[in-house]
C-alpha cells in the first residue's frame, strides 16, 4: 500500500522583507522542517532548489508510473498567498525556470509520442464556489456532473487538444492572463480562488490496449484567507476530506464544496498523489505557516491503492448501447397502460453515460477542442483582450529581461543604503553621547584643561564623520530613487508594448492601479524619511546649542528668533510635501476614472474589428 508523497517548499526572502531587513526564521534539514524552536517530520525544500531538480525527486516518478500505467496523479499545493505556489507550476519568464507543469508536459510527450494518442488541457477558477473556464471565459454556466462509469466532471467545460509541451504551455500561459482579467473584474485577489489544470492523456499500445490517465493540478486559495467567507467554506470542506482520509472513515467531507467535488478524483485513495505545501520564512508569517506545517503532517498519514482506469472508451459505448437497448426494450413491452418509473429512469441514465462516453472518442474531441478555439478567440475578441491573451512569452522577454536588471540594480543600491543608515545611525549616537559626556565633564569644577579639549577634538571628528556620511546617504538616496524612477519607467513601457498590440484598456486600469499603490507606499516612506531628517537635523541643532554652552556661550534673542522660524519652515515644509503627494494622488483617482469610461467605448470598437480580421480564419475552419 502507497502513502501519499507530501513535500514542503521555503520561498527565499523577496524584495520587500530584504528592503525592511526581515530574516528567515523556517529552516529545513533532511527530512526536519524547523519553525523557530518548533520541528516538524517533514521533507522540505530550501530556495536554492529549483523546480527543475525538485521535479526530478519528487513528481517524475509518479507522473512517470501514472502514465505507463494508466493511474490518475493529483498534485495539490497548499500554503499562504505569496508563498511561491505559482511560481512552483509555473510562471511565463521566470527566474526560477520552467514549472512543474512544463516539466510534466515534456515527460508526458516524451512517452506518448511514441504511440498512438490524444492529450488534451483544461484550465478551472473557482471563486466562491462558482466555476470560470479560463481557457474560454465565455458567459456559460459550468456544472458538476457524475456518472457512474465516468467520474466527476464539468459539464461545459473547454478541453483543447495540444500536440506538444510548447502548444501545452501556450494555453497555460494564456489561462493564467485570463486569471488577472477575472480578478479584475471581479475585484477580488486571485490569491482567494483555487485553480486546477488538468491534463488527459491517452494513448494506445502496439496491442491496442488503451491507456487512460488524468494528471491534475491544484493550485488552492491562499490559507491565510481560511476565516473568509468566500474561502472559509472550500478550505474547511477540504480540511475535513484529509481529516477523514487519514482515519479511514468514510469521506463525506467531498461533498462540502465544488473544489472538493473535484479533488475527490484524485483523494480516493486510488490515484497517486502529492501534496506540496508551501510557507513563507519569515515570521510575519508563522500562524499560517504553522497551519500549513499541521496541515501536511496530518497529511502523511493517508494510505493509498493507485488503480489503472480500466475504462475503454470503445467498450464502454457498446456496453451502454447495450444498456440502452435493453431499457428500451422493457419499456415497449409493457403491456399495462403504466410504465414502471425505474424502467423510465434507466433509460434516461442509458442516454445520458452513452452521451457523454461518444464525448470521449478522440475524433469527437478533436473537433470540440476545433470548436472551442474559434469560441475562445470569438469570446476574447469580445472583451478586447484576444492579441494580449495570444502574444507569446518570447515577444516580451526583452522587456523582461531589461526590468529585471533594472530591479537587480535597485536592490543593490538598496542594501547600500540600508549599510549606511546604519553608519549614520550609529555616528549619531556617538555623537550625541559624546556631546553628554563632554557637557557633564564641563560642569563638573577643576577638570582638565587638556581632558576638555580631548572631548572637543573627538566631538568635532565625530562631526566631520557624521556630515561626510550624510552625504553619501544622500547620494545613495538620490541613486535608488533614479533607479526606481528608470524601473517604473520600463515596466511602464514594459507593459505599455503588451497592451498597445491589443489595447486593451482594461489592463491598463489594473496596471495603473497598481502604480498608484506603488507610489502611495513610495510617497509614505518618503514623507517619513524626510520627517526623520528634519527631526535628526533638530537633534543635531540641540546639540549644537549644548555643546556652545559648555563653552561659555549664550543665545542672543536674535538667535532664539532665527531657530524658531527654522521650525516653522520645516512644519511648513513637511505640510506641503504631504499636501503636493495628495494632489499627485488625486490627479491619479481623475485619470483611473477617465480610463474607465475609455474603456467601455473601446471594447465595441475591438469587437466590431475583430469579426472583420479573423473572419477569414473563421471560413477555413
Amino acid at each position: 500500500m502507497d502513502k501519499v508523497q507530501v513535500f514542503v517548499r521555503i520561498r527565499g526572502l523577496n524584495s520587500n522583507e530584504k528592503e525592511k531587513g526581515e530574516t528567515k526564521i523556517v529552516k529545513c534539514t533532511e527530512d526536519k522542517v524547523v519553525v523557530g524552536e518548533k520541528t516538524h517530520n517533514l521533507v522540505g525544500f530550501g530556495p536554492e532548489v529549483n523546480n527543475e531538480q525538485f521535479y526530478k525527486v519528487s513528481l517524475q516518478n509518479i507522473v512517470l508510473q501514472g502514465i505507463t500505467k494508466g493511474v490518475n496523479v493529483g498534485l495539490v499545493c497548499v500554503g499562504e498567498s505569496k508563498s511561491g505556489k505559482s511560481t512552483t507550476l509555473g510562471v511565463a519568464n521566470s527566474p526560477a525556470g520552467p514549472g512543474l507543469v512544463a516539466l510534466t508536459a515534456a515527460t508526458i510527450f516524451d512517452h506518448v509520442t511514441k504511440h498512438s494518442h490524444f492529450v488534451g488541457v483544461s484550465y478551472l477558477n473557482i471563486y466562491n464556489d462558482k466555476f470560470a473556464d479560463l481557457l474560454n471565459p465565455a458567459d456559460k454556466e459550468l456544472k458538476i456532473k457524475t456518472q457512474a462509469s465516468l467520474g466527476v466532471y464539468v459539464e461545459e467545460l473547454s478541453e483543447i487538444s495540444v500536440k506538444s509541451t510548447a502548444d501545452l504551455m501556450r494555453l497555460f500561459d494564456q489561462g493564467n492572463k485570463v486569471r488577472k482579467i477575472l480578478e479584475l473584474e471581479m475585484n477580488t485577489p486571485t490569491t482567494k480562488s483555487h485553480t486546477i489544470f488538468t491534463v488527459n492523456c491517452e494513448y494506445r499500445t502496439a496491442e491496442q490496449t488503451l491507456i487512460r490517465s488524468q494528471i491534475q493540478f491544484y493550485n488552492v486559495a491562499g490559507l491565510n484567507h481560511a476565516q473568509e467567507q468566500d474561502v472559509s467554506k472550500s478550505l474547511k470542506s477540504l480540511e475535513t476530506s484529509i481529516s477523514q482520509s487519514v482515519s479511514n472513515e468514510q469521506v463525506t467531507g467531498f461533498s462540502g464544496s465544488k473544489l472538493t467535488q473535484l479533488l475527490k478524483s484524485v483523494m480516493n485513495k486510488t490515484a497517486f498523489l502529492m501534496i506540496l505545501g508551501h510557507v513563507s520564512p519569515t515570521s510575519k508569517s508563522l500562524d499560517t505557516t504553522g497551519t500549513t506545517l499541521d496541515l501536511l503532517t496530518k497529511c502523511q498519514a493517508i494510505k493509498l491503492e493507485p488503480k489503472p482506469n480500466s475504462l475503454d472508451t470503445k467498450q464502454l459505448i457498446e456496453d451502454l448501447r447495450k444498456r440502452v437497448a435493453v431499457a428500451r426494450n422493457a419499456i415497449t413491452s409493457q403491456t399495462s397502460g403504466t410504465i414502471a418509473k425505474e424502467h423510465i429512469a434507466e433509460l434516461d441514465n442509458s442516454l445520458a453515460s452513452l452521451s457523454a462516453a461518444k464525448r470521449l472518442q478522440w475524433d469527437v474531441r478533436e473537433r470540440a477542442s476545433a470548436l472551442a478555439e474559434e469560441q475562445r478567440r470569438e469570446t476574447l475578441a469580445d472583451q478586447g483582450v484576444l492579441e494580449w491573451i495570444t502574444q507569446t512569452a518570447g515577444q516580451i522577454k526583452n522587456n523582461t529581461s531589461s526590468v529585471l536588471l533594472l530591479q537587480k540594480e535597485k536592490e543593490t543600491l538598496v542594501a547600500e543604503y540600508k549599510k549606511q543608515r546604519e553608519i549614520v545611525d550609529s555616528l549619531k549616537s556617538a555623537l550625541q553621547s559624546s556631546i553628554s559626556s563632554h557637557t557633564s565633564f564641563a560642569e563638573q569644577p577643576n577638570q582638565s584643561e587638556s581632558v576638555l579639549q580631548e572631548s572637543l577634538s573627538k566631538i568635532h571628528k565625530l562631526r566631520d564623520q557624521l556630515k561626510s556620511g550624510n552625504e553619501k546617504l544622500r547620494d545613495l538616496k538620490k541613486g535608488v530613487k533614479e533607479a526606481q524612477d528608470k524601473l517604473k519607467l520600463e515596466r511602464t513601457q514594459s507593459a505599455s508594448t503588451e497592451l498597445e498590440t491589443s489595447g486593451n484598456f482594461a489592463l491598463t486600469l489594473m496596471m495603473k492601479k497598481d502604480e498608484i499603490a506603488h507610489l502611495k507606499r513610495d510617497n509614505k516612506q518618503f514623507l517619513d524619511e524626510e520627517q526623520e531628517r528634519l527631526q535628526t537635523e533638530s537633534v543635531q541643532e540641540t546639540a549644537e546649542i549644548k555643546l556652545s554652552a559648555t563653552q561659555g556661550n549664550t543665545l542672543t534673542l536674535e538667535q532664539i528668533v532665527k531657530l524658531q522660524e527654522q521650525h516653522v519652515q520645516q512644519n511648513v515644509q513637511l505640510s506641503h510635501l504631504a499636501l503636493h503627494v495628495q494632489c499627485l494622488q488625486a490627479e491619479n483617482e481623475k485619470l483611473l476614472e477617465s480610463m474607465e469610461a475609455l474603456n467601455s467605448a473601446h471594447r465595441v470598437r475591438h469587437k466590431a474589428q475583430f469579426f472583420s480580421d479573423v473572419t477569414p480564419f473563421f471560413s477555413m475552419h
